[in-house]
């Protein structure tokens, strides 16, 4: 009979420590480029967005902790075209991305937070900022977001935090002022009406 051991497997403890390296640097590279949308609180419980009049989506935005999906649509509408979008929101995504404001891809439901990524890929498609390489190669929201900072359109942040309604709204008016500055401001300036007298 032979006295011949039965050999375990050799596991090699590089082998281990490149797994566990792989799983440690790879995960949140996953989460990086699927925006860390997963990361995110979803979706709020606020009542429907007013689709009627500006005053009132404006009045909406004001008072939303963080940006919806569907009243981020409706504004950027707005900013784009000038006028109000009355119907559903699945005809506005529609329309959106008839006018390439958002991509095909785009799954967002209407009441689901967006982060500043993708207010930068709406608002740069609607001023159509088309300047920076990296926005112009690859499309992708945070480089939107970096060339609205470059402009003094958005303020430095975080690319994939959520957004207030505030903050939104600030946004919007400051890419409205740069539409009226290069002349593609879809109508007129809003007038308010004469500063108060003290």
């Amino acid at each position: 009979m032979s006295a011949t051991a039965i050999r375990e497997p050799h596991v090699p403890r590089a082998s281990f420590a490149a797994l566990l390296t792989i799983l440690l640097v790879g995960l949140p590279a996953v989460q990086l480029l699927t925006g860390c949308r997963a990361a995110l609180p979803r979706t709020t419980t606020q009542p429907a967005v007013p689709a009627d009049t500006n005053a009132e989506l404006v009045e909406y935005i004001s008072d939303l902790p963080y940006v919806t999906a569907e009243s981020a649509y409706r504004a950027v509408y707005i900013l784009s075209n000038g006028e109000i979008f009355e119907d559903s929101y699945e005809a506005l995504v529609t329309e959106m991305q008839r006018d390439g404001l958002i991509g095909h891809a785009w799954d967002y439901d209407p009441a689901e937070f967006i982060d500043r990524a993708a207010v930068g890929h709406l608002v740069a498609r609607a001023c159509d900022i088309r300047t920076g390489l990296n926005w112009q190669l690859t499309g992708l929201g945070r480089y939107g977001y970096r060339e609205l900072v470059y402009r003094r359109i958005a303020h430095p942040s975080g690319e994939y935090s959520l957004i207030s309604g505030g903050e939104f709204l600030g946004l919007l008016a400051r890419a409205e002022e740069y539409l009226h500055q290069v002349g593609r401001a879809p109508g007129d300036r809003a007038e308010l009406g004469s500063e108060p007298t003290p």
